[in-house]
């Protein structure tokens, strides 16, 4: 288990998941490697948000208020280089994991959805269990790419 306890948010992280632990509360899953942090999830995210002008809330508010999302909306931190997340659950859960969806292999995560445990393959070949429903994690992906989408025009 290696501790990052000054670990940024950046293109290469893949994904937030909370984790049960008498002193770490998150698990950082990033091209490099894997790290625990005794930050939430949350203030991984909202710090990210700062060093790029934002806010955590404002953030989540303007894809509501842009798209008509009205439950947990993708999180768009940086608009440049596409750093847009997906939340498993209400943004303010602390039971909420995250992925970025620059590394979601989304053709096969989404071939392999009709499984009974809901898969989310990376583009490098690796993998992480979800808890989503094959529709809610449908519904999700859809509205990220949807955000993707309007960003790259």
């Amino acid at each position: 288990m290696e501790v990052n306890e000054n670990y940024v948010i950046n293109v290469d992280t893949k994904a937030l998941k909370p984790v049960q632990h008498f002193q770490y509360q998150t698990k950082i899953v990033d091209a490099k490697g894997e790290y625990y942090s005794m930050k939430t999830c949350k203030e991984l995210l909202m710090e990210s948000c700062i060093q790029h002008l934002t806010t955590f809330e404002g953030a989540l508010y303007a894809v509501r208020k842009r798209f008509g999302f009205t439950k947990e909306p993708p999180l768009v931190i940086d608009k440049a280089n596409e750093l847009i997340v997906i939340p498993t659950k209400s943004p303010t859960s602390h039971l909420c994991s995250w992925y970025f969806l620059s590394h979601i292999d989304v053709t096969q995560t989404l071939s392999s959805s009709k499984q009974a445990s809901q898969i989310i393959y990376f583009h490098d070949q690796t993998y992480l269990p979800t808890s989503l429903s094959r529709h809610s994690l449908k519904e999700k992906l859809s509205k990220a790419l949807t955000v993707q989408h309007d960003i790259r025009k």
